[in-house]
Parts: structure tokens; C-alpha cells; sequence
């Protein structure tokens, strides 16, 4: 059992591994020594490519080691994992975005746009050269010298960890990635993913339970059948929540989601980002397009380590002043509380830089909660878990325990210890004792097709008559679907159950062709809107699936002859299925049924450029408009 902690929007990557003959939790190893990239238990998520040389990876490719080591100037590529999803700077986490902005003026938000990638590689190809290195380090050094009698003959369980709200896009292209990178090329080996949130979930249920397990805002031992609990994954770049209700206890825990996931744009790093603005303004602000002041203020640098531990510390230490070596000769401006080249940063400082991410994170919290209570009644009080790496942090801690205290009924607060590795150690108990049984939809799901055309609701411009007879509405989404036993219809928000599977009837009309037996792209669509549009055409995030109906005998499908304005009659075939969708930790399977029989499976595609030249325009012939 082997776990990669997917980067979010942090740059820094681990791994955790584990016998699934031991205990999950206790016995769970977190690897910290790394062949190239020395003593850590994260290795930063940089590439850089030495022409004649390979690639460098890690720690080993980062600044500082350029400095010490290498003479080339071959430029570090970082946050490329970014690229698989560049979704995730629209919607919740775009919108806390911009409400945090409006409280730090001048913050500057990261965007995809300004991530470099090499010429003629995409974010995939980058993705795969780094998790290439990984994992030939992982078997050849860690794994090999670990078990070198066994490691060939025993199966391997890979898991990545991602963050819950990334696209099934982005859930795709991190599994094709990773096994175009080498993962899984044993025929014995297995891959999968698990939503961060649902790890951590899985880490502090296994973990309250030990001695010094974590710091406590009230006495709590354990949790009970029918208790809700909030988990709160403060990372870096991002804070994830997703809410849970215990509905067993023995013999073995089970969980179902009560509320659907948030998450908003609002970790440690943006008091980094709050920092360099506060320097910037004392320095005076011509400075930011000055080479040193950059060379400062980059991650690795003197300065910000410096900075990077003060901020871990606050909340936790009686210091009230802080004098930090800025690295660079500038003039005395003793009001600006700047001398002999050091800036004095005072307590007074840092909570104003930490209190705006602070109040956003325990907005985020204070939302799950009011859903909860909303649904349960106000009495309800639901256990808050704060687990990442801005998790560890003391003064948000306080914080968020001075607030849970005030509430009516008072919160309890739990921090785990060691919180910035309850994902990894979760996804592995997660592997090896799942215990998440339905979901909550974030999002409405549908798929194009040909729906009814009714006259008292649709346009007759966006109508045609189908040979089949009737009007069909072209570029329509089938949005309702239904779970297959019992029969109940679902929409965002609603419980998915993880055994049982979503059936969307889908109507299609194909042209006659010589190339049917090629596969079909069923578009599907995805809509976090409460208001589902009938058309295709601004419903929100579109995944391509591709429904493969090579196996089915088309003599044997309905079909009807059509006049074509060349004068020659064509034949259509009439394609009435059912698309069965079941949905997991991080991803969506699919399969296709016609006829009651199954007649092939699909995943989302990773890539909207991934078909063959010309078959976007054959499938063009083959569906009806």
C-alpha cells in the first residue's frame, strides 16, 4: 500500500507507505529521506530538463541547489499540476478568492496563466516526466532496499490523494499520468484515488482513540452513531471541508456525507503573499519590479524561510518582535521599521496578516455547521476536526476554538497531531478499510442527447423532426437520472450511494457510415448552477466520454430510410440506451447499455484534444442535429 499526496495548490509533494498486513494508522511509514532531494518529509513538485542530462526533479532541481551545484541555466518548471484542472480558479474557490481580496488590497492571486510549461510539452507530459522520476526512485531505492527479496512478487495498491472539488477531467489526467509515468506497468500492481477530505476523515475516526492523539477544545473520546463531524483540511494553497455523519459503529465504521464539500482559496500561502505586499509597501512599491526585491521574496530564499518559521511559530511563543535579515542593502526608514538592511515585524503585524485568511477559514467552517444545523435542528453540534499544514497552525487554532466556544451550543475543536500527514496516512486506511457509503453530488450530471420538444416551453427555432417521428430540441442535456433500484431521481446535493448506480437514458439518431464501428463521444456535463440549462450550450463544465458501440450488431437497431437534399435516401439508425454512471472517492465509471445488455465502458476523457484526427468531424456525420 503505497500513497502519493497529489499537489493542490501548494508546491510540495509526499508519500506514505504501509503492509496491508499492518495497521493502517500506526504502522503507516512517511518517507523523509529521498536518494537526490535529502532529509524532508515533502519534496517540492519542480522539474527541470538538463539538455544531455535528463531531467532533474524535487528538491534537487530548486533554486538554492542551482546556486550550490549546477551551472546551468535551464529554467525550473513548478505548479504544472495545476494545468490538469484550471477550473479551479472559477467557481467557490474563484469567488472566497475574490472575497479575500477585497480584504488584503493588492493580494495577488495566482492564476494559470502565468504557469510556464516547456516547448512542445503540455501539463500531462510535465506531470508524467516528474512522477517518472518518483517512481523510479520509490522502486528502485526506497521500495528495493526496503524489501529486496519480496518487492518483485508482491502487489502493489498505489493511491493518489486529490483534492475533492477537482474535476473528473483532472481526475483522469492525474490517473493517466500516473501510469504513463510507470505506475501500474506491473501486471500485479493497482491504482486508485481518494478525495483528500475523505482520507483526513478516515485518519482522525481511526485516530481519536490513541493517547496524545491531539489537542482537544473539550473533553471527546470517540464518535457515536448519529453524530456529525466537520473536517477541515487547511493546506497551503487551499482549505477543503466535507461533512460526515457516523451511521455505524460495529462491527465496522461507516460514514455517509450530510453536507456537500466546499472549499475556498485561502491557505497559509496567502499570508505569504499578504507578507510580501507588507514588504513591498514598507520598501515602497516601485521595488516590485526590482531584480533583488524578486530575489528575495522567491520561495527557498533566506528571507522567506525565515518568515515561513515565524509563521509556523505564532500563537505558540511569547515573542512579540521578530527582526528579519531582508538580503539586500536598503536605506534605513525607521518608520517603516527598517534598520541595518532588517525589517522588525511585530505581533501586532502578523495578525493582520494572518486574520483575514483566519476569518475566511472559519467562514467556510461556520457554513458547513449552519447547513447541518439547518437540516438536524440548531441544537445539533457537530465535532470540527482541523487537520493540513495550515491545520498545525496555533494562533488558527485558537482562533477557531474562541469561535466554536461562542457558539450556541458550544463546538468542540479537535487537532490532530501530526495533522500535515493525516491525508496520506488516511488514504492508506481508507485503502485498506473504506468507510464512506453514499456521497453527496457536487454537481448536477447530464449528457447530451435529443429530449422531447414540447411547444408550451421551447423555442421551435431549436427543434427538428426526428425520422423516428416527433421533434427532438438539438444539443439538448438529459439531466435527470435515477438510481437503478430503488428508482429515486437525484440533483446536486442528493446521496449517492457508492453500491448502486446512476442511469441516464440517452436517445441519439446516427447516420448511416461505413465507420460505425468507431466509438462515439457522448459529451458529459456537468452543472454546480441550482438552475440546470436545457441546452448544452453555458451548462458549466463539459468532460468527454467516449461510448464505445463497436460490439453492437447494427442490423439489429431500429432504422429508418431519409431523403437527403442530394436526392439520395439515407439510412438512421435509432440509439436508445442507457449510460450507467457510478461515482467514487475521485472518479466516475461508466458503462453502456443497449438493449439490456452491456455493450462497453468508459471513463471521462483527460483531454479534449485526445481523439483521432477527424473523428470529431465523423462524429459530426454520424449524430443527428
Amino acid at each position: 500500500m503505497l500513497v502519493i499526496k497529489h499537489p493542490r495548490l501548494t508546491h510540495w509533494l509526499g508519500v506514505a507507505f504501509c503492509h496491508s498486513t499492518q495497521d493502517g494508522l500506526r504502522d503507516s511509514e512517511v518517507v523523509s529521506t529521498w536518494a537526490n532531494n535529502g532529509v524532508a518529509p515533502k519534496t517540492p513538485t519542480e522539474i527541470r530538463y538538463i539538455e544531455g542530462k535528463g531531467a532533474l526533479w524535487g528538491a534537487e532541481a530548486s533554486l538554492p541547489c542551482e546556486r550550490r551545484q549546477i551551472k546551468e541555466t535551464a529554467p525550473i518548471y513548478s505548479r504544472f499540476k495545476l494545468l490538469l484542472d484550471p477550473s479551479i480558479y472559477t467557481g467557490v474557490y474563484a469567488d472566497q478568492a475574490q472575497s479575500l481580496l477585497r480584504l488584503l488590497a493588492g493580494l495577488h492571486i495566482e492564476n494559470t496563466s502565468s504557469i510556464r510549461l516547456p516547448p512542445g510539452k503540455t501539463a500531462i507530459d510535465v506531470s508524467t516526466d516528474y512522477l517518472k522520476l518518483l517512481y523510479n526512485e520509490l522502486m528502485d531505492q526506497l521500495l528495493r532496499k526496503r524489501f529486496p527479496n519480496t518487492l518483485d512478487v508482491t502487489p502493489i495498491e498505489f493511491v493518489f490523494t486529490i483534492p475533492a472539488i477537482w474535476s473528473h477531467k483532472a481526475q483522469e489526467a492525474t490517473r493517466y499520468a500516473a501510469k504513463a509515468a510507470g505506475f501500474c506497468s506491473r501486471s500485479l500492481d493497482t491504482l486508485s484515488l481518494v478525495s483528500e477530505p475523505e482520507a483526513a476523515a478516515m485518519y482522525v475516526l481511526r485516530a481519536m482513540c490513541d493517547k496524545g492523539f491531539s489537542r482537544i477544545s473539550a473533553q471527546k473520546s470517540s464518535l457515536k452513531k448519529g453524530e456529525k463531524f466537520v473536517i477541515c483540511d487547511a493546506g497551503g494553497g487551499t482549505v477543503d471541508l466535507i461533512s460526515y455523519e457516523v451511521e455505524q459503529e460495529h462491527p465496522k465504521f461507516s460514514l455517509k456525507e450530510s453536507v456537500v464539500g466546499s472549499g475556498a482559496k485561502c491557505g497559509s500561502s496567502y499570508i505569504d503573499e499578504a507578507f510580501t505586499n507588507l514588504l513591498a509597501e514598507r520598501l515602497g512599491s516601485d521595488c516590485k519590479g526590482e531584480g533583488w526585491f524578486q530575489k528575495i521574496i522567491e520561495r527557498g530564499s533566506t528571507l522567506m524561510k525565515t518568515f515561513d518559521s515565524i509563521k509556523r511559530s505564532f500563537g505558540q511563543t511569547t515573542n512579540d518582535i521578530w527582526f528579519l535579515e531582508l538580503g539586500a542593502e536598503v536605506p534605513d526608514n525607521e518608520k517603516a521599521g527598517i534598520v541595518d538592511s532588517e525589517l522588525e515585524l511585530t505581533a501586532k503585524d502578523l495578525k493582520a496578516l494572518f486574520d483575514p485568511i483566519v476569518e475566511n477559514v472559519i467562514q467556510l467552517i461556520q457554513d458547513q455547521v449552519k447547513i447541518i444545523q439547518s437540516q438536524e435542528g440548531t441544537e445539533v453540534a457537530p465535532t470540527i476536526f482541523l487537520v493540513g499544514g495550515f491545520g498545525e497552525s496555533q494562533y488558527l487554532y485558537r482562533c477557531l476554538v474562541e469561535w466554536a466556544e461562542k457558539q450556541t451550543p458550544s463546538l468542540v475543536v479537535i487537532n490532530p497531531t501530526e495533522s500535515w500527514s493525516a491525508i496520506m496516512r488516511g488514504a492508506i486506511v481508507h485503502a485498506l478499510q473504506p468507510a464512506v457509503r453514499t456521497r453527496r453530488l457536487r454537481q448536477h450530471y447530464g449528457f447530451r442527447c435529443n429530449l422531447p420538444f414540447n411547444p408550451a416551453r421551447h423555442d421551435i427555432s431549436d427543434a427538428y423532426e426526428c425520422p423516428f417521428g416527433g421533434w427532438h430540441l438539438r444539443n439538448s442535456i438529459q439531466w435527470t437520472a435515477k438510481m437503478a433500484s430503488p428508482t429515486i431521481y437525484i440533483q446536486k446535493g442528493d446521496e449517492c450511494d457508492n453500491e448502486k448506480e446512476i442511469d441516464f437514458h440517452v436517445y441519439l439518431v446516427i447516420h448511416e457510415s461505413s465507420d460505425l464501428l468507431l466509438p462515439i463521444m457522448t459529451p458529459l456535463i456537468g452543472c454546480k448552477r441550482s438552475n440546470r440549462p436545457i441546452f448544452r450550450r453555458g451548462a458549466g463544465e463539459t468532460s468527454n466520454g467516449v461510448a464505445d458501440f463497436s460490439s453492437v450488431d447494427i442490423a439489429t437497431l431500429e432504422s429508418t430510410m431519409v431523403d437527403e437534399a442530394s436526392g439520395r435516401p439515407k439510412k438512421r439508425y435509432k440509439l436508445n440506451f442507457v449510460i450507467k454512471m457510478k461515482i467514487g472517492s475521485a472518479d466516475a465509471e461508466f458503462s453502456i447499455w443497449l438493449g439490456g445488455r452491456c455493450v462497453g465502458r468508459a471513463r471521462v476523457s483527460h483531454d479534449d484534444d485526445d481523439c483521432e484526427p477527424g473523428m470529431a468531424s465523423q462524429l459530426g456525420r454520424w449524430l443527428e442535429t
